[in-house]
This record gives structure tokens, C-alpha cells and sequence, in this order.
């Protein structure tokens, strides 16, 4: 059995569940890891600050919006560095969209988080990704500042909508996990995430934490594409139907991972780019393209599936 009509049906975009969306690729912060840091001090010559305009973003929505599920968060930015950001909130609350905002959350002011918690309920989140205590989780969220941070926390937890602390370990923090999930628990964050970090190379490989049991399952499976040994691709993209990606610049493309700079001009999305433009196109236009059918057709061959989504095997 062709597998294509398989995705002609997945592609259906009555099917979406949600969109993940890059507002801004401005940041505060300059984390090692991150790709916007790495991509600055290897190109900096390259780089441009990217807004997306809500106009070209709503025009390309062109799905109902009720009950999706909105991912702000991004490759190279922070989305609440948007300058328009509590518009581009309000507007989505106004279509019944459920929002997850992922943020590291500094240098924002109290009255700017209560306007923000003005605009969310019950069944939006507000994710803070701070690893490490108070002290030392600027070892990698670099220029974050932890008072501002923490005003964000406490009126985020004393909202209605729902809170997490997100932990990624590393070797500087891997003792300090039950130490910062008691400031979590008494700032009053309803979650304590911690989460497994694979991004270490030969520029980060000082923050890897000593025990394997810490370090994020695909890094081997990252080890394998390196040395050219095929991984099994478990692709998100198709089982959540909520991973469709806009770029800070006004692009679409299947999921975040395709838009990393390491992949994304060697795949259909970054060599034809100006063909995905959200302003010159609707997200219902763009899954009917053969090309992008044949795209999901091929995820197991994919480099950028192989690398970032590979599953048990």
C-alpha cells in the first residue's frame, strides 16, 4: 500500500492540532548552546533581528483556531522580546487558541507580567527554562537576571494559568536538582520539569554532566548519525500534528528542528525558502504543494529526521 495517500490525509489541515511559532529571534541571553549564539559568533556578519508582523502571521493562519494549541517559543529567540508580543497574545486568546508561552522570562517588569497574566487562563502555560539555582544557572542562560525572573515566576503562579520550571542538567548543576525544586515548590510553580540536554560538541562538551543517566537519549543516536549509521526516525511531526513551525523571519516549515541553520539550506524549505514566505501564501496552500507532501513522504530519509527525531531501535 503507497504510503503517500497516508499522508495526503495526515496533511490535512483540518487534521492540525497546533502550531509552534517563532515571534522574535531576539534574546537576552547568549546560552553556548543555543543555536542563535552559535550561528552569531560563526556568522556574524549574517545575522539580522527578525520580527514577525501579526498581520502576515493571522493572514496565513488560515485554520480555525479554536482549541489549538500555540507553542511561542524558538530556534534563536525568546518570544517575549516580541515588541508586540501582548497583542499577538490577546489576538490569539480572542480565536480560542491554548497557549504555551517557553521563556527564560528576564528583565520584564512586574506591571508587564500582571498585563500578561490579564490575557491568560486555565488552559494556557507559562513555561520558565532556568537551569541551576538563583546563583549559578547563569553558567548557561548567560546575562539572565534572576530578580526579574523571579517576579515573573511568583505572578505566574499566582495566576490562573499553569506554571513550570524547566531544568535542563548540566555538569555544573547535576547536584542542585532537589535544591532548586524546593525554590520552585516555595515560589509556588505548579511543575518542575527536568529535562536532558543531547546539544554537546566540542564547544559544549564541558557542560555535559558525568553520568549518562543525565544526558538526553538521542545524543547516541546523534553519535550514530555523525559516524553514518541510519537511525530509526520516530517523527513527531505526524503523531503530535502540532509541530508546525514559523519562522522568526516569516517562513514556514514542517517543524523547528528543519529551520536550524545546520539543516535548513540543505532541505526543500531552506534551499526554496521564498517559496514558504507566510506572507505571500495561506498554511492551507502550502500542504497541498507536492513538494511538501513528498517532504513527509521521505521523513525517514531525511538528514534533519535522522539527527533530531530518532526513535528506539
Amino acid at each position: 500500500m503507497s504510503y503517500l495517500p497516508q499522508v495526503n490525509r495526515i496533511m490535512n489541515v483540518n487534521d492540525i492540532k497546533g502550531f509552534h511559532i517563532e515571534l522574535t529571534n531576539m534574546c537576552t541571553l547568549k546560552c553556548p548552546g543555543c543555536a542563535r549564539t552559535q550561528f552569531i559568533e560563526q556568522w556574524p556578519q549574517h545575522w539580522r533581528n527578525h520580527n514577525l508582523t501579526a498581520e502576515d502571521l493571522f493572514n496565513f493562519l488560515d485554520v480555525d483556531l479554536n482549541g489549538l494549541l500555540i507553542t511561542l517559543c524558538g530556534n534563536y529567540g525568546d518570544p517575549i522580546y516580541h515588541p508586540e508580543f501582548l497583542n499577538i497574545v490577546g489576538e490569539f486568546k480572542k480565536r480560542g487558541s491554548k497557549l504555551d508561552i517557553v521563556t527564560n522570562g528576564s528583565y520584564k517588569t512586574e506591571s508587564w507580567w500582571y498585563e500578561l497574566t490579564h490575557l491568560l487562563n486555565e488552559h494556557d502555560s507559562v513555561t520558565f527554562a532556568v537551569d541551576g539555582t538563583s546563583e549559578n544557572f547563569i553558567q548557561y542562560r548567560i546575562n539572565g537576571d534572576w530578580e526579574s525572573i523571579k517576579t515573573g515566576m511568583k505572578i505566574i503562579a499566582n495566576s490562573n494559568c499553569n506554571s513550570t520550571w524547566k531544568y535542563i542538567v548540566f555538569a555544573f548543576n547535576q547536584n542542585d536538582i532537589e535544591k532548586t525544586k524546593n525554590l520552585s515548590d516555595n515560589i509556588g510553580i505548579q511543575n518542575f520539569k527536568v529535562d536532558y540536554s543531547d546539544r554537546y560538541d566540542e564547544k559544549t562538551l564541558y557542560l555535559k554532566p558525568t553520568s549518562s543517566d543525565l544526558v538526553g537519549q538521542r545524543f547516541q543516536a546523534q553519535q550514530n548519525f555523525k559516524n553514518n549509521i541510519q537511525n530509526k526516525v520516530n517523527a513527531n511531526c505526524l503523531a503530535n500534528k502540532s509541530e508546525h513551525f514559523i519562522t522568526a523571519d516569516g517562513y514556514y516549515t514542517p517543524c523547528c528542528y528543519t529551520a536550524d541553520h545546520r539543516f535548513y539550506y540543505k532541505n526543500e524549505f531552506g534551499k526554496n525558502k521564498k517559496e514558504y514566505a507566510i506572507k505571500d501564501s495561506t498554511m492551507t496552500e502550502i500542504l497541498n504543494r507536492p513538494k511538501v507532501l513528498q517532504f513527509y513522504n521521505e521523513l525517514k530519509l531525511q538528514p534533519v529526521c535522522q539527527f533530531n527525531c530518532p526513535g528506539s531501535n
